[in-house]
């Protein structure tokens, strides 16, 4: 009888246990050295809870490319950080359906030891302004674009090489970068 309580009290805590989400230190993800500032390496939007979705829905208040955060922790299914200026909180909500690659590679392309001035280097004026505000247009490069929008979701778009990246501007609308080498030459918006 003993043996079979344990057995089930066991089973229930490796059935617990296994739905948890295992810790992720992002410090040591990015190899970031001590004393180091880290920032975010394309703009975020976030709702009025400072909840970001980790494919990056364009929908809500933005958080620069460039901002300098610290983290405050990270799992598997989450990444929590703070911005530096104003100590506001924000979570990232991560979602491996959708996003396709280990939480580990998605920290090492959201967060760099790189500044926004240096993150900027050899934009135009006027093609910067319209990064900040989360604009993408015709005529930008494949880069200025990452700045603006991030990556694209792994799901909608499997490789940054191919023509045609996918982001959803909402829930239910898509919008679509079309390239001809390295400039964007067209943005469809699709419902």
């Amino acid at each position: 009888m003993k043996n079979r309580c344990f057995a089930l009290l066991s089973c229930m805590l490796l059935f617990a246990v296994a739905g948890c989400a295992r810790v992720v230190i992002p410090e040591e993800v990015i190899q970031m050295p001590e004393f180091a500032s880290v920032y975010t390496s394309y703009n975020l939007w976030y709702d009025k809870d400072g909840d970001i979705a980790s494919e990056n829905i364009q929908q809500g208040t933005i958080l620069p490319f460039g901002t300098k955060i610290e983290f405050i922790d990270a799992n598997t299914d989450r990444i929590r950080i703070r911005r530096v200026s104003d100590g506001k909180e924000f979570r990232i909500k991560y979602n491996i359906n959708r996003n396709l690659i280990p939480i580990e590679i998605f920290i090492k392309r959201l967060f760099v030891f790189r500044d926004e001035k240096d993150l900027a280097m050899g934009v135009r004026p006027v093609v910067y302004e319209k990064i900040r505000r989360g604009i993408v247009e015709k005529g930008m490069t494949r880069s200025e674009v990452l700045l603006s929008f991030g990556p694209p979701p792994a799901m909608r778009t499997p490789s940054e090489t191919v023509d045609t990246w996918l982001y959803w501007s909402n829930e239910g609308v898509t919008k679509r970068v079309v390239f001809f080498g390295d400039k964007a030459i067209d943005i469809i918006e699709l419902e």
